[in-house]
């Protein structure tokens, strides 16, 4: 939302990250609470958790949190984020999800998700494709893909649905809801790629080379900047596109990419990124800080911090 290979290599993890939710009105049901796992998901030796995703439920604002070692849950207001895991059910097989997972939220709710399970020994192919839950995180069903994919960059709006097969310069982009594929060819290979909430078929893509968007669905590409470090993005329901470079430099485009204007600094260097249904904007720092901008990227406040 980095060349995922090597911060990944760094982790240990298999998270991607970028991307950005659903700008819906928010409803009155809350998330529910998924069940606590067997395990701590913090680390044991006393380091951070790489994040690889994030992203903020549009009905009641819980913050879901991806990373190597497991998921988490920031309730709206909390100030310490707790474990979870959740599990997944296939017609071979059954068993428990955590760790290596980047997820959306695309309602109240409803979580899409994509990665590995928790244990091989589960029976659980080892690339789970497109999985879905209608209840925060803690019962999951196959949608696609089963053991065919890893999607990483993953994001979602309406029926849209966009993600990166891991390590690869190839993005899959559904037009109902993640059952079919069509195959597209980005520039190179994604960093992150982000859908527009007002019409999910304009989407911007971040590479080595620059920001790409296409007005077609990934079709065909036009370059937007070229930038020098990897970037992470987040489309917000307002038109503002955000991106935030490896230095923690926040810049705005008000005008699909068309133009840039610094914003401010998120503290340091991002491994994620999203907003929420209002517009808010959070980033994801190395050592497991996870802060808030409430004023477009201008001034940035910890939330949480996530540490053994």
């Amino acid at each position: 939302m980095r060349r995922l290979a090597a911060l990944l290599a760094l982790s240990c993890a298999a998270l991607p990250g970028c991307g950005e939710d659903e700008p819906s009105t928010p409803a009155a049901s809350a998330t529910p609470a998924p069940a606590a796992p067997t395990a701590p998901a913090e680390p044991s030796g006393g380091g951070a958790p790489f994040v690889g995703s994030l992203s903020v439920d549009p009905g009641d604002g819980t913050l879901v949190i991806g990373t190597g070692l497991g998921l988490y849950r920031l309730e709206a207001g909390a100030g310490r984020a707790q474990p979870f895991e959740g599990e997944l059910r296939t017609p071979d097989a059954e068993g428990a999800i955590s760790p290596n997972l980047v997820l959306r939220f695309t309602g109240p709710g409803d979580l899409i998700a994509s990665g590995h399970p928790k244990d091989a020994a589960s029976g659980l192919p080892e690339y789970l494709g497109l999985i879905a839950s209608g209840d925060g995180g803690a019962r999951w069903r196959p949608v696609s893909l089963l053991g065919d994919e890893d999607l990483h960059a993953l994001d979602a709006h309406g029926d849209v649905v966009a993600g990166q097969p891991v390590d690869e310069a190839r993005l899959l982009v559904s037009t109902d809801a993640g059952r079919t594929w069509d195959e597209r060819t980005p520039p190179s290979q994604p960093v992150d790629v982000d859908l527009d909430p007002a019409d999910p078929r304009r989407m911007a893509l971040s590479t080595a080379d620059g920001v790409f968007v296409s007005d077609d669905g990934g079709a065909s590409w036009r370059q937007r900047d070229v930038v020098t470090t990897e970037t992470h993005l987040a489309w917000a329901g307002d038109g503002t596109l955000y991106r935030v470079d490896a230095a923690g430099g926040v810049q705005v485009s008000r005008d699909r990419g068309e133009r840039w204007e610094d914003a401010g600094n998120a503290g340091g260097p991002p491994t994620t990124i999203t907003v929420d249904a209002k517009d808010r904007l959070y980033v994801a720092l190395t050592g497991g800080v996870i802060a808030r901008s409430d004023d477009g990227g201008a001034s940035f406040r910890p939330l949480t911090t996530l540490a053994g």
